[in-house]
């Protein structure tokens, strides 16, 4: 009996450690699966983020490429059509050229400043004397007759009547031409305040001294004067310069 129980003790102890050593070994695979189960999943989820990141990323880079090129596209078009508008306006505002005119040259004065001043002082005085005259003959023109308007004094018989009205259109052509070289004194007169006295109005040249000594308020030359008065050209109409003479020495 004792040798029965002694067999069923070791076989039990047997047992026991088999069991035992079965169990570390189920327990030790199952920890493997589990290990390997929770690994798996961790390595898919990190996976799944970094290709949720980078495929996030690849997006973004791709956005941002496509709205730049459709902003310089845009961005281009827009400058182009300003670019269009603003030269279709100037096109339309722009004036038309101008032609350039020909420059002329300054004609300086050939006359010294003592020169001008004894012209100046000649025109004055004749000017002077010229009103003078006038008052004096348009007096005699407009005074109707001798008598100062007394109508017992003025002349009946025709022949006087006749010489009194010749006298009187003489007298009013006589003022006349007088009012002409007025107007001729004050334009040289002005031409001395300009620095053009003693220049010819017609050619450009220098009018010669004795000329201006005795006509000062000549504005051509003799040879322009000539031609004028022989109906050859017009008054103010420019010649070549060198057809005329002005050497009046």
């Amino acid at each position: 009996m004792a040798k029965k129980i002694s067999k069923t003790k070791s076989s039990c102890s047997k047992t026991k450690k088999a069991a035992k050593k079965t169990n570390k070994k189920t327990a030790k695979k199952a920890v493997k699966k589990a290990a390997k189960k929770t690994v798996k999943k961790a390595a898919k989820k990190t996976v799944k983020k970094a290709a949720k990141k980078t495929v996030k990323k690849a997006a973004k880079k791709t956005v941002k490429k496509a709205a730049k090129k459709t902003v310089k596209k845009a961005a281009k078009k827009t400058v182009k059509k300003a670019v269009k508008k603003t030269v279709k306006k100037a096109a339309k505002k722009a004036p038309a050229p101008v032609k350039a005119k020909p420059k002329t040259k300054k004609i300086k004065c050939p006359l010294t400043k003592p020169q001008l001043k004894k012209f100046r002082t000649m025109l004055l005085e004749k000017r002077k004397s010229l009103l003078g005259d006038m008052s004096g003959i348009a007096a005699g023109a407009f005074r109707g007759g001798s008598g100062g308007g007394d109508l017992s004094s003025m002349p009946t018989h025709p022949a006087d009547i006749g010489s009194d009205n010749y006298e009187q259109e003489f007298s009013l052509g006589l003022l006349e031409s007088e009012r002409a070289l007025l107007e001729n004194i004050d334009d040289a007169l002005d031409r001395i305040e300009n620095r053009t006295y003693g220049i010819c109005v017609g050619t450009g040249n220098p009018i010669g001294i004795p000329r201006l000594n005795a006509r000062p308020w000549s504005k051509y030359g003799i040879e322009y004067a000539r031609m004028v008065e022989q109906g050859i050209i017009k008054a103010g109409d420019p010649v070549p310069s060198d057809d005329d003479d002005y050497d009046d020495e």
